[in-house]
Protein backbone atom coordinates (compact mmCIF):
# COMPACT_ATOMS: atom_id res chain seq x y z
CA UNK A 1 0.00 0.00 0.00
CA UNK A 2 1.24 3.41 -1.05
CA UNK A 3 1.36 5.43 3.04
CA UNK A 4 1.10 8.42 4.47
CA UNK A 5 2.76 8.13 7.58
CA UNK A 6 2.36 10.45 10.33
CA UNK A 7 4.55 9.86 13.18
CA UNK A 8 6.80 11.96 15.48
CA UNK A 9 8.96 10.21 17.46
CA UNK A 10 12.94 10.18 18.06
CA UNK A 11 15.37 8.06 15.47
CA UNK A 12 15.36 4.57 17.22
CA UNK A 13 11.69 3.88 17.70
CA UNK A 14 11.10 5.44 14.02
CA UNK A 15 13.61 3.17 12.76
CA UNK A 16 11.40 0.64 14.01
CA UNK A 17 8.22 1.63 12.52
CA UNK A 18 9.82 2.18 8.92
CA UNK A 19 11.52 -0.49 9.03
CA UNK A 20 8.59 -2.83 9.43
CA UNK A 21 6.33 -0.83 6.55
CA UNK A 22 9.02 -1.29 4.02
CA UNK A 23 9.67 -5.27 4.92
CA UNK A 24 5.91 -5.57 4.74
CA UNK A 25 6.14 -4.63 1.37
CA UNK A 26 4.39 -0.77 1.76
CA UNK A 27 5.41 2.65 0.28
CA UNK A 28 6.06 5.53 2.31
CA UNK A 29 5.30 8.23 -0.20
CA UNK A 30 4.99 10.78 2.47
CA UNK A 31 6.20 11.39 5.97
CA UNK A 32 5.19 13.73 8.44
CA UNK A 33 7.94 13.49 11.32
CA UNK A 34 10.69 15.24 13.69
CA UNK A 35 13.62 16.21 12.17
CA UNK A 36 15.81 14.08 14.67
CA UNK A 37 15.35 11.21 12.77
CA UNK A 38 14.69 12.75 9.20
CA UNK A 39 17.78 10.69 8.04
CA UNK A 40 15.71 7.64 8.10
CA UNK A 41 13.67 9.10 5.19
CA UNK A 42 13.42 6.32 2.72
CA UNK A 43 14.42 7.12 -1.00
CA UNK A 44 10.88 8.90 -2.67
CA UNK A 45 9.87 9.63 0.25
CA UNK A 46 8.91 13.24 1.28
CA UNK A 47 9.78 14.06 4.47
CA UNK A 48 8.04 16.73 6.21
CA UNK A 49 9.07 18.58 9.84
CA UNK A 50 6.06 18.33 12.05
CA UNK A 51 6.11 21.84 13.77
CA UNK A 52 6.74 23.04 9.77
CA UNK A 53 3.23 21.32 8.87
CA UNK A 54 1.78 22.65 12.12
CA UNK A 55 2.44 26.36 10.82
CA UNK A 56 1.21 26.23 7.69
CA UNK A 57 4.53 25.71 5.48
CA UNK A 58 5.22 22.86 3.21
CA UNK A 59 7.36 20.69 3.10
CA UNK A 60 11.17 21.56 1.90
CA UNK A 61 10.92 19.90 -1.41
CA UNK A 62 7.96 20.99 -1.96
CA UNK A 63 8.25 24.89 -1.40
CA UNK A 64 8.33 25.79 -4.61
CA UNK A 65 5.83 23.89 -6.33
CA UNK A 66 3.12 26.30 -7.79
CA UNK A 67 0.58 25.02 -5.19
CA UNK A 68 -3.08 26.97 -6.22
CA UNK A 69 -4.47 28.86 -3.09
CA UNK A 70 -7.91 26.73 -1.97
CA UNK A 71 -10.98 27.42 -3.69
CA UNK A 72 -14.79 28.20 -2.91
CA UNK A 73 -15.24 24.62 -3.42
CA UNK A 74 -12.58 23.37 -1.14
CA UNK A 75 -13.52 25.50 1.83
CA UNK A 76 -17.01 24.60 1.56
CA UNK A 77 -16.27 21.19 0.82
CA UNK A 78 -14.93 21.30 4.17
CA UNK A 79 -16.99 23.99 6.14
CA UNK A 80 -18.48 21.23 8.81
CA UNK A 81 -14.74 20.94 10.39
CA UNK A 82 -13.93 24.70 10.45
CA UNK A 83 -14.59 25.23 13.80
CA UNK A 84 -13.25 22.14 15.41
CA UNK A 85 -9.66 23.52 13.29
CA UNK A 86 -9.78 26.86 14.57
CA UNK A 87 -10.60 25.95 17.96
CA UNK A 88 -7.24 23.57 17.46
CA UNK A 89 -5.62 26.65 17.20
CA UNK A 90 -5.33 27.76 20.78
CA UNK A 91 -2.45 25.54 21.03
CA UNK A 92 -0.14 26.23 18.15
CA UNK A 93 -2.17 30.31 17.51
CA UNK A 94 -2.97 31.41 20.62
CA UNK A 95 -2.58 35.00 20.32
CA UNK A 96 -3.72 35.18 16.66
CA UNK A 97 -6.80 36.45 15.21
CA UNK A 98 -9.82 34.66 14.20
CA UNK A 99 -8.67 36.04 10.45
CA UNK A 100 -5.52 34.60 10.92
CA UNK A 101 -5.89 31.17 11.99
CA UNK A 102 -8.42 31.27 9.20
CA UNK A 103 -6.05 32.53 6.53
CA UNK A 104 -3.46 30.08 8.07
CA UNK A 105 -6.04 27.10 7.95
CA UNK A 106 -7.18 27.98 3.86
CA UNK A 107 -3.32 27.72 3.04
CA UNK A 108 -3.43 24.25 5.28
CA UNK A 109 -6.74 23.55 3.10
CA UNK A 110 -4.71 24.26 -0.46
CA UNK A 111 -1.25 22.89 0.48
CA UNK A 112 -2.74 19.07 1.86
CA UNK A 113 -5.46 18.72 -1.10
CA UNK A 114 -2.15 19.08 -3.28
CA UNK A 115 -0.57 16.64 -1.27
CA UNK A 116 -3.30 14.05 -1.15
CA UNK A 117 -3.60 14.87 -5.10
CA UNK A 118 -0.45 14.06 -6.32
CA UNK A 119 0.69 11.36 -4.21
CA UNK A 120 -1.93 9.09 -3.62
CA UNK A 121 -1.62 7.39 -0.28
CA UNK A 122 -4.30 4.31 -0.32
CA UNK A 123 -4.08 5.24 4.03
CA UNK A 124 -2.64 7.58 6.46
CA UNK A 125 -1.21 5.54 9.54
CA UNK A 126 -1.49 8.02 12.62
CA UNK A 127 0.56 7.03 16.10
CA UNK A 128 -2.07 9.07 17.72
CA UNK A 129 -5.15 10.39 17.46
CA UNK A 130 -5.63 13.25 14.81
CA UNK A 131 -5.09 16.58 16.79
CA UNK A 132 -2.62 18.78 15.39
CA UNK A 133 -4.48 20.75 13.13
CA UNK A 134 -3.15 19.38 9.91
CA UNK A 135 -3.15 15.98 11.41
CA UNK A 136 -7.24 16.67 11.36
CA UNK A 137 -7.39 18.16 7.82
CA UNK A 138 -5.57 15.26 6.40
CA UNK A 139 -7.69 12.76 8.17
CA UNK A 140 -11.16 14.82 6.81
CA UNK A 141 -10.09 15.01 3.31
CA UNK A 142 -8.75 11.02 3.05
CA UNK A 143 -12.27 9.96 4.50
CA UNK A 144 -14.00 12.31 1.88
CA UNK A 145 -11.83 10.41 -0.78
CA UNK A 146 -12.32 7.20 0.28
CA UNK A 147 -8.71 7.01 1.68
CA UNK A 148 -8.24 4.57 5.06
CA UNK A 149 -7.42 5.72 8.32
CA UNK A 150 -5.28 4.02 10.81
CA UNK A 151 -4.99 5.85 14.75
CA UNK A 152 -4.09 4.44 17.78
CA UNK A 153 -5.55 6.04 21.76
CA UNK A 154 -3.20 4.97 25.00
CA UNK A 155 -6.15 4.69 27.57
CA UNK A 156 -3.82 4.52 30.27
CA UNK A 157 -5.13 1.25 31.83
CA UNK A 158 -2.10 -0.67 32.69
CA UNK A 159 -0.32 -1.43 29.16
CA UNK A 160 -3.48 -1.08 26.65
CA UNK A 161 -3.99 0.86 23.25
CA UNK A 162 -7.24 1.38 21.61
CA UNK A 163 -6.90 0.89 17.62
CA UNK A 164 -9.62 3.57 15.31
CA UNK A 165 -10.16 2.54 12.03
CA UNK A 166 -12.36 6.08 12.53
CA UNK A 167 -11.49 7.58 15.90
CA UNK A 168 -15.14 9.85 15.32
CA UNK A 169 -16.59 6.57 15.90
CA UNK A 170 -14.97 4.72 17.94
CA UNK A 171 -13.95 0.67 17.46
CA UNK A 172 -15.85 -1.44 15.90
CA UNK A 173 -13.83 -4.45 17.24
CA UNK A 174 -14.87 -3.45 21.09
CA UNK A 175 -18.57 -3.32 20.17
CA UNK A 176 -18.81 -6.58 18.33
CA UNK A 177 -16.70 -8.02 21.54
CA UNK A 178 -19.33 -6.11 23.53
CA UNK A 179 -21.62 -7.79 21.88
CA UNK A 180 -20.33 -11.46 22.07
CA UNK A 181 -20.16 -11.20 25.83
CA UNK A 182 -24.10 -10.01 26.70
CA UNK A 183 -25.16 -12.29 28.86
CA UNK A 184 -21.53 -14.28 30.17
CA UNK A 185 -20.74 -13.64 33.77
CA UNK A 186 -17.49 -12.32 34.26
CA UNK A 187 -15.51 -12.15 37.61
CA UNK A 188 -12.41 -9.96 38.48
CA UNK A 189 -10.20 -12.83 38.58
CA UNK A 190 -11.00 -13.38 34.70
CA UNK A 191 -9.30 -10.26 33.68
CA UNK A 192 -5.81 -10.17 32.95
CA UNK A 193 -3.61 -9.20 35.80
CA UNK A 194 -2.95 -5.88 35.14
CA UNK A 195 -6.64 -4.61 34.69
CA UNK A 196 -7.68 -6.81 38.03
CA UNK A 197 -4.54 -4.71 39.64
CA UNK A 198 -6.68 -1.43 38.32
CA UNK A 199 -10.12 -2.84 39.00
CA UNK A 200 -8.62 -3.58 42.63
CA UNK A 201 -7.07 0.11 42.97
CA UNK A 202 -10.10 2.09 41.50
CA UNK A 203 -12.70 0.36 43.79
CA UNK A 204 -11.20 -0.19 46.61
CA UNK A 205 -8.46 2.04 48.09
CA UNK A 206 -10.34 5.23 46.89
CA UNK A 207 -9.10 6.00 43.53
CA UNK A 208 -5.59 6.48 42.53
CA UNK A 209 -4.67 9.68 40.02
CA UNK A 210 -3.33 8.34 36.56
CA UNK A 211 0.09 8.10 36.13
CA UNK A 212 0.40 11.45 33.64
CA UNK A 213 -1.36 13.40 36.26
CA UNK A 214 0.90 11.88 39.04
CA UNK A 215 4.11 13.04 37.28
CA UNK A 216 2.80 16.37 35.62
CA UNK A 217 2.61 17.49 39.25
CA UNK A 218 6.18 16.36 40.19
CA UNK A 219 7.64 17.60 36.98
CA UNK A 220 5.81 21.53 37.45
CA UNK A 221 5.85 21.97 40.92
CA UNK A 222 7.85 21.97 43.71
CA UNK A 223 11.88 22.21 43.17
CA UNK A 224 11.81 20.38 39.97
CA UNK A 225 10.27 23.17 38.93
CA UNK A 226 11.67 25.85 40.68
CA UNK A 227 15.32 24.77 39.59
CA UNK A 228 15.20 22.98 36.64
CA UNK A 229 12.34 24.35 34.79
CA UNK A 230 13.27 27.96 35.38
CA UNK A 231 16.93 27.69 34.60
CA UNK A 232 15.96 26.19 31.55
CA UNK A 233 13.87 29.35 31.08
CA UNK A 234 16.68 31.72 32.11
CA UNK A 235 19.23 29.92 29.89
CA UNK A 236 16.95 29.80 26.52
CA UNK A 237 16.81 34.23 27.44
CA UNK A 238 20.40 34.10 27.68
CA UNK A 239 21.22 32.61 24.51
CA UNK A 240 18.56 35.27 22.89
CA UNK A 241 19.97 37.95 24.49
CA UNK A 242 16.42 38.82 26.09
CA UNK A 243 16.84 38.01 29.84
CA UNK A 244 15.93 41.50 30.58
CA UNK A 245 12.79 41.64 29.09
CA UNK A 246 12.03 38.14 30.36
CA UNK A 247 12.71 39.80 33.88
CA UNK A 248 10.53 42.82 33.33
CA UNK A 249 7.93 41.17 32.02
CA UNK A 250 8.18 38.82 35.74
CA UNK A 251 7.91 41.48 37.57
CA UNK A 252 4.86 43.15 36.12
CA UNK A 253 2.82 40.00 35.72
CA UNK A 254 3.56 39.98 39.71
CA UNK A 255 1.35 43.04 40.26
CA UNK A 256 -1.18 42.44 37.11
CA UNK A 257 -4.79 40.39 38.11
CA UNK A 258 -4.08 36.64 36.63
CA UNK A 259 -6.53 33.21 35.96
CA UNK A 260 -5.68 32.28 39.46
CA UNK A 261 -6.63 36.08 41.03
CA UNK A 262 -9.91 36.20 38.89
CA UNK A 263 -10.61 32.32 40.10
CA UNK A 264 -10.27 33.02 43.78
CA UNK A 265 -12.91 36.08 42.99
CA UNK A 266 -15.59 33.35 42.11
CA UNK A 267 -14.42 30.20 44.26
CA UNK A 268 -17.15 28.80 47.05
CA UNK A 269 -16.61 26.38 49.48
CA UNK A 270 -18.65 23.08 48.61
CA UNK A 271 -21.87 23.00 50.64
CA UNK A 272 -22.41 19.12 50.97
CA UNK A 273 -26.23 19.40 52.30
CA UNK A 274 -27.27 20.29 48.53
CA UNK A 275 -27.48 17.94 45.57
CA UNK A 276 -25.41 18.38 42.73
CA UNK A 277 -24.04 16.87 39.61
CA UNK A 278 -19.79 17.27 39.04
CA UNK A 279 -18.74 19.08 36.28
CA UNK A 280 -14.98 19.20 36.14
CA UNK A 281 -13.18 21.34 33.56
CA UNK A 282 -11.14 20.28 30.83
CA UNK A 283 -7.35 20.98 30.53
CA UNK A 284 -7.59 23.09 27.45
CA UNK A 285 -5.84 23.23 24.67
CA UNK A 286 -5.37 19.50 24.19
CA UNK A 287 -6.95 16.54 22.34
CA UNK A 288 -9.21 15.26 24.98
CA UNK A 289 -11.43 18.57 24.41
CA UNK A 290 -10.70 19.52 21.03
CA UNK A 291 -11.53 17.43 18.56
CA UNK A 292 -12.34 14.93 21.49
CA UNK A 293 -14.94 16.92 23.05
CA UNK A 294 -16.71 17.55 19.91
CA UNK A 295 -18.82 21.21 19.84
CA UNK A 296 -18.10 20.82 23.93
CA UNK A 297 -15.01 21.94 23.81
CA UNK A 298 -16.58 25.02 24.63
CA UNK A 299 -16.91 24.07 28.44
CA UNK A 300 -19.21 27.41 29.33
CA UNK A 301 -21.93 25.71 26.84
CA UNK A 302 -21.62 22.33 28.42
CA UNK A 303 -22.09 24.02 31.67
CA UNK A 304 -25.01 26.22 30.38
CA UNK A 305 -26.49 22.97 29.00
CA UNK A 306 -25.91 21.01 31.93
CA UNK A 307 -27.14 23.95 34.49
CA UNK A 308 -30.66 24.78 32.03
CA UNK A 309 -31.20 20.94 32.70
CA UNK A 310 -30.75 20.60 36.78
CA UNK A 311 -33.53 18.97 38.92
CA UNK A 312 -35.27 21.65 41.52
CA UNK A 313 -32.57 22.39 44.36
CA UNK A 314 -29.53 21.14 42.52
CA UNK A 315 -26.96 22.73 41.61
CA UNK A 316 -23.56 22.36 38.94
CA UNK A 317 -20.28 22.31 41.08
CA UNK A 318 -17.47 23.14 38.51
CA UNK A 319 -13.75 22.89 39.07
CA UNK A 320 -10.58 23.83 37.41
CA UNK A 321 -8.37 21.12 35.84
CA UNK A 322 -5.68 20.93 38.73
CA UNK A 323 -2.90 20.82 35.73
CA UNK A 324 -4.18 23.99 34.19
CA UNK A 325 -2.13 26.65 35.91
CA UNK A 326 0.52 24.35 36.02
CA UNK A 327 1.27 23.68 32.40
CA UNK A 328 -0.41 27.05 30.76
CA UNK A 329 0.41 29.21 33.46
CA UNK A 330 -1.92 31.73 35.54
CA UNK A 331 -1.88 34.15 32.20
CA UNK A 332 -4.89 34.70 30.58
CA UNK A 333 -5.05 32.95 27.06
CA UNK A 334 -7.19 31.92 23.70
CA UNK A 335 -8.79 29.29 26.46
CA UNK A 336 -9.02 31.15 29.87
CA UNK A 337 -9.21 34.73 28.85
CA UNK A 338 -10.03 37.40 30.89
CA UNK A 339 -13.96 36.83 32.47
CA UNK A 340 -13.97 33.36 32.10
CA UNK A 341 -14.69 32.21 35.44
CA UNK A 342 -16.71 35.28 35.98
CA UNK A 343 -18.91 34.39 33.06
CA UNK A 344 -18.48 30.49 33.91
CA UNK A 345 -19.83 31.71 38.04
CA UNK A 346 -22.51 33.91 37.10
CA UNK A 347 -24.50 30.76 34.51
CA UNK A 348 -27.84 29.82 37.40
CA UNK A 349 -27.28 27.10 39.65
CA UNK A 350 -23.32 27.19 38.97
CA UNK A 351 -20.99 26.61 42.26
CA UNK A 352 -17.23 27.23 41.31
CA UNK A 353 -15.04 25.09 44.05
CA UNK A 354 -11.71 25.94 44.76
CA UNK A 355 -9.21 24.25 42.63
CA UNK A 356 -7.59 22.05 45.59
CA UNK A 357 -11.36 19.88 46.30
CA UNK A 358 -10.49 16.73 45.77
CA UNK A 359 -11.91 15.00 42.70
CA UNK A 360 -12.48 11.62 44.23
CA UNK A 361 -14.20 13.18 46.87
CA UNK A 362 -16.58 15.38 44.62
CA UNK A 363 -17.41 12.36 42.54
CA UNK A 364 -18.13 10.04 45.94
CA UNK A 365 -20.86 12.46 47.14
CA UNK A 366 -21.93 13.87 43.49
CA UNK A 367 -25.67 13.06 42.73
CA UNK A 368 -24.13 12.70 39.73
CA UNK A 369 -20.68 13.19 37.38
CA UNK A 370 -21.03 15.12 33.66
CA UNK A 371 -18.01 15.35 31.38
CA UNK A 372 -16.76 16.42 27.73
CA UNK A 373 -13.76 13.63 28.00
CA UNK A 374 -12.61 13.36 31.44
CA UNK A 375 -11.19 11.03 33.73
CA UNK A 376 -13.77 11.99 36.41
CA UNK A 377 -16.80 9.99 34.07
CA UNK A 378 -14.93 7.21 33.74
CA UNK A 379 -13.93 6.45 37.79
CA UNK A 380 -17.56 7.69 38.34
CA UNK A 381 -18.87 4.47 36.36
CA UNK A 382 -15.82 2.50 38.01
CA UNK A 383 -17.88 3.83 41.77
CA UNK A 384 -21.11 2.68 39.99
CA UNK A 385 -22.66 6.19 38.74
CA UNK A 386 -24.03 6.61 35.49
CA UNK A 387 -21.84 9.45 33.44
CA UNK A 388 -23.01 12.08 31.22
CA UNK A 389 -20.85 12.67 28.60
CA UNK A 390 -20.60 15.14 26.18
CA UNK A 391 -17.76 14.29 24.11
CA UNK A 392 -15.77 10.67 22.54
CA UNK A 393 -13.42 9.59 25.29
CA UNK A 394 -12.25 6.00 24.64
CA UNK A 395 -14.45 4.89 27.37
CA UNK A 396 -17.73 5.96 25.13
CA UNK A 397 -19.21 2.76 24.35
CA UNK A 398 -19.36 0.94 28.30
CA UNK A 399 -22.74 0.29 29.28
CA UNK A 400 -23.93 2.82 31.72
CA UNK A 401 -22.62 5.71 29.95
CA UNK A 402 -25.34 8.84 28.71
CA UNK A 403 -24.46 10.50 25.64
CA UNK A 404 -25.66 13.59 25.91
CA UNK A 405 -26.08 16.84 23.54
CA UNK A 406 -29.09 19.39 24.47
CA UNK A 407 -30.74 20.24 27.49
CA UNK A 408 -33.67 17.67 27.18
CA UNK A 409 -31.38 14.67 26.87
CA UNK A 410 -28.91 16.29 30.15
CA UNK A 411 -32.70 16.22 31.78
CA UNK A 412 -33.58 12.85 31.15
CA UNK A 413 -30.26 11.21 31.67
CA UNK A 414 -30.67 13.31 35.34
CA UNK A 415 -34.37 12.10 35.91
CA UNK A 416 -33.12 8.59 35.04
CA UNK A 417 -29.98 9.22 38.25
CA UNK A 418 -33.03 10.76 40.66
CA UNK A 419 -34.80 7.82 40.38
CA UNK A 420 -31.57 5.34 41.19
CA UNK A 421 -30.21 4.56 37.78
CA UNK A 422 -26.82 2.65 38.29
CA UNK A 423 -23.72 1.33 36.39
CA UNK A 424 -23.45 -2.21 36.92
CA UNK A 425 -20.76 -4.09 37.56
CA UNK A 426 -20.83 -7.23 35.73
CA UNK A 427 -21.55 -4.49 32.44
CA UNK A 428 -18.05 -2.77 33.58
CA UNK A 429 -16.37 -6.43 33.94
CA UNK A 430 -17.74 -7.25 30.73
CA UNK A 431 -16.49 -4.11 28.91
CA UNK A 432 -12.80 -4.42 30.36
CA UNK A 433 -12.57 -7.83 29.59
CA UNK A 434 -13.93 -6.94 25.98
CA UNK A 435 -11.45 -4.34 26.13
CA UNK A 436 -8.56 -6.45 26.70
CA UNK A 437 -9.50 -8.43 24.11
CA UNK A 438 -9.48 -5.88 21.43
CA UNK A 439 -6.17 -3.82 22.95
CA UNK A 440 -2.77 -3.78 21.73
CA UNK A 441 -0.88 -5.04 24.60
CA UNK A 442 1.22 -2.16 25.34
CA UNK A 443 1.80 1.29 26.96
CA UNK A 444 2.60 3.41 23.59
CA UNK A 445 3.03 7.28 25.20
CA UNK A 446 5.17 7.76 26.96
CA UNK A 447 5.92 8.61 30.95
CA UNK A 448 8.84 9.09 33.42
CA UNK A 449 7.94 5.76 35.01
CA UNK A 450 7.18 4.13 31.93
CA UNK A 451 10.70 4.63 31.08
CA UNK A 452 11.77 2.90 33.83
CA UNK A 453 9.60 0.21 34.26
CA UNK A 454 9.30 -0.60 30.70
CA UNK A 455 10.83 -1.98 27.18
CA UNK A 456 10.39 0.84 24.88
CA UNK A 457 11.35 -1.27 22.04
CA UNK A 458 8.97 -4.60 23.49
CA UNK A 459 6.02 -2.18 23.30
CA UNK A 460 6.14 -0.42 19.80
CA UNK A 461 6.83 -3.76 18.62
CA UNK A 462 3.49 -4.55 19.94
CA UNK A 463 2.20 -1.66 18.17
CA UNK A 464 3.72 -2.50 14.91
CA UNK A 465 2.74 -5.63 14.63
CA UNK A 466 -1.08 -4.62 15.42
CA UNK A 467 -0.22 -2.22 12.82
CA UNK A 468 1.06 -4.19 9.92
CA UNK A 469 -1.99 -6.73 10.64
CA UNK A 470 -4.64 -4.22 9.97
CA UNK A 471 -2.78 -3.17 7.00
CA UNK A 472 -3.01 -6.44 5.77
CA UNK A 473 -6.84 -6.76 6.45
CA UNK A 474 -7.36 -3.63 4.36
CA UNK A 475 -5.65 -4.86 1.54
CA UNK A 476 -7.18 -8.19 2.00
Amino acid sequence: MRILLIWQDNEPETRIVIDALLGEGHEIVYWVGEYVAANLTPKGTVFHGHYEAWDAQPAKVLASEPIPPASTELINSMSRWEGHILTMMNKRYNTAPVDERRHAYFTMLSYWNYVLERYKPDCIVYCGVPHSIYTNIIYEMARKRGIKTICMEDIWIGAHTLVYKDFWSGSDDLRVEIKKLEGRSISVDDLCADLQEYWKTQTTIGGLEPIYMTEQKQLLTGWHHIVVHRSRVVLRALRRGNLLHLVADYVRRLFKRDLATEYAEVAEKPDWNVPFVYFPLNHQPERTSSPQGLLYADLLLAAETLAAALPQGWELWVKEHPTQWMVRSTRFSSVRYPGYYHRLAKIPKVRVLPINTGTFTLTEKASAVAVTTGTAGWEALLRGKRPLMFGIPWWRDCPGVYPVNSVESCRLALEGIKIGAQAAKDDLLRFLFALDKVCIHARFERTESWKEHEDRERNLTAVIERLCNELRAMEG
